[in-house]
């Protein structure tokens, strides 16, 4: 009877063990380097979601590592950036992107500092990732 307890826990627990559950593994992070003389960009997680390797990609990649909803990272500088950037980043396993084709007719950020709002809304059973900028 007891043997049967052990087996009946041990599939019991295999069941309601959950292996979706998605863990980050961050790449190489980028440091947290503002200039004032530089266009310093910081990412607010602006999701539901927890972000996985955010990297912006303007005339350089940064990876700013994971990002937590709700919280945001350290400034790093950047030679130039616009209003919106190449993003790219996992929820739960899954890749988004934002590519823009290119920066024609913008006009750069300029010396300062900047937080890209990143949101990520649910359409059709597919998520979408959004990008918005603000002075600091």
């Amino acid at each position: 009877m007891k043997r049967l307890w052990v087996i009946l826990f041990i599939i019991f627990f295999s069941l309601t063990c959950n292996d979706t559950d998605f863990e980050c593994d961050q790449h190489d992070i980028s440091n947290c380097n503002s200039n004032d003389n530089k266009t310093n960009i910081r990412v607010f997680n602006n999701s539901e979601y927890d972000l996985c390797n955010v990297v912006i990609s303007i005339d350089e990649s940064r990876n700013h590592g994971e990002i937590k909803s709700g919280e945001n990272t350290c400034y790093r500088g950047y030679d130039k950036a616009y209003r919106y950037a190449y993003v790219s980043l996992m929820i739960d396993g899954e890749d988004l992107v934002i590519q823009p084709i290119d920066y024609v007719g913008e006009t750069p950020l300029g010396i300062g500092y900047f937080t890209y709002y990143l949101d990520v809304e649910e359409i059709n059973n597919k998520k979408q990732l959004s990008i918005t900028t603000t002075t600091d």
